[in-house]
């Protein structure tokens, strides 16, 4: 098992808090006690300089004076709950005006909850994380959501499409979006130390990109655990001690490495590299791209059988219409053309041009040398013929049918049709 542990929650992005009061006295104390703790903090004196504010900065949480001038405190809360703000910030309502109709009407103004002044530390610093808390629900929320619709949007494009390339660069793509990733691969482990790249979100045009795995060692840790590895800081951890000196410029680089495994094989991993200096990978993002990645094998399985499937038909229908032996179109397949092509030629009057060909004595051929020189001997004079001809013109054997290939029948047929012979 993997021992790097990911971040349970981005605690940095959730300690924005913005005082709305037109008190610099209130204020103050405020800032005071917030910073004391830990919060980052902004201020407004007023309502509208408040919303401009909360729509810039998205804080989590906002504590609001009711009394103002220009906009109330309800007012301002009302504007704030219509704004499309995601994650959803708390509304905290401090005021002197304490009464069960000023706590009645904050509430169904959109507040969270209300705290009467003056302010008791303890009991504001209670108040504001359990806001914390249930904003924290708020954005998981969120984020399970967004996470839901992008794994849907991936097994969309999966049906959408059976061309491995096309799937392959949607699930990069997505999966960029959803995690900020400045770059998202997806590796395909060919050797111990030969892996291709087969799709890049940051280049559509990479396909196939052959990589040394002696310099990716945090992929071949992977391969070896079969589990996801995260690096924090990719520079820095002793796993890269080995390259250290190729990867300077990645200073700050987080890492997210997931295995795609089948029948207990890595065939390969979901490569993820993003810059966040104060946090990894979450642990709801790792899960998140293990079901992607797993969901990423079956659709390049499923792409490369229908790729095998259309190959394997194009194979037979040549087939039908070819000669095993000497690579020239067939007798079914000459009669066929042939009739096509008189017709033509009658009705626009022009001349059919046509060779017909036989090999001298060539019974004799198989019966002194046996029948694998006879077939030697077709197959070239087949070829030569084709070298001598263009290629809109049709060469066919007319007498290669399997009762009589091995007698004398070696006859060989070309046409030029609508009289390109000339």
């Amino acid at each position: 098992m993997a021992t790097e542990t990911y971040t349970a929650a981005r605690t940095c992005e959730s300690n924005r808090v913005l005082i709305v009061d037109d008190n610099l006295t209130s204020k103050a104390i405020l800032e005071d006690i917030l910073n004391q703790n830990g919060y980052e903090t902004r201020f407004a004196l007023d309502g509208k300089e408040g919303l401009r504010i909360l729509a810039e900065w998205k804080p989590n949480l906002i504590l609001l004076d009711l009394v103002m001038p220009g906009m109330d405190g309800y007012s301002v809360c009302k504007q704030a709950r219509e704004m499309n703000i995601s994650p959803r910030p708390s509304v905290i309502i401090i005021s002197v005006k304490d009464d069960k109709n000023s706590i009645v009407n904050s509430l169904a103004s959109g507040a969270d909850d209300f705290l009467a002044k003056p302010i008791d530390k303890a009991e504001l610093m209670a108040r504001v994380r359990a806001q914390q808390r249930i904003g924290e629900f708020y954005r998981e929320l969120e984020e399970d959501k967004r996470n839901l619709e992008t794994i849907l949007d991936i097994t969309t494009a999966m049906s959408a499409t059976l061309d491995p390339s096309e799937v392959l660069s949607a699930i990069v793509s997505k999966v960029a979006g959803i995690t900020e990733a400045v770059r998202c691969s997806i590796v395909l482990i060919a050797k111990e130390d030969e892996a291709y790249v087969l799709a890049s979100h940051e280049d559509p045009s990479v396909k196939e990109l052959r990589i040394d795995l002696s310099k990716y060692p945090e992929i071949k840790k992977v391969i070896s655990t079969k589990t996801p590895l995260a690096l924090d800081d990719i520079t820095t951890h002793p796993l890269m001690n080995t390259v250290k000196e190729s990867i300077t410029d990645l200073g700050g680089m987080s890492v997210l490495i997931v295995p795609i495994v089948f029948n207990d094989e890595v065939l390969g991993t979901l490569f993820l590299r993003t810059r966040r200096k104060m946090h990894g990978f979450t642990k709801k993002e790792v899960d998140f791209c293990r079901i992607v990645a797993n969901a990423s094998f079956h659709a390049l399985r499923n792409a490369r059988l229908f790729e095998k499937v259309v190959k394997e038909k194009d194979y037979l229908r040549e087939m039908a219409v070819k000669d095993h032996l000497t690579n020239l179109y067939n007798h079914n397949f000459f009669y066929s053309r042939l009739e096509e092509e008189f017709e033509r030629a009658v009705r626009y009057e022009t001349p059919l041009p046509l060779i017909m060909m036989d090999i001298d004595n060539f019974k004799q051929i198989n019966d002194t040398f046996g029948h694998r020189v006879g077939d030697v001997v077709l197959r070239e004079i087949a070829a030569t013929i084709r070298k001598g001809v263009r290629k809109t013109d049709i060469v066919a054997r007319y007498g290669g049918d399997p009762l009589r290939r091995r007698g004398v029948r070696g006859h060989t047929a070309a046409y030029a049709p609508e009289g390109r012979g000339r």
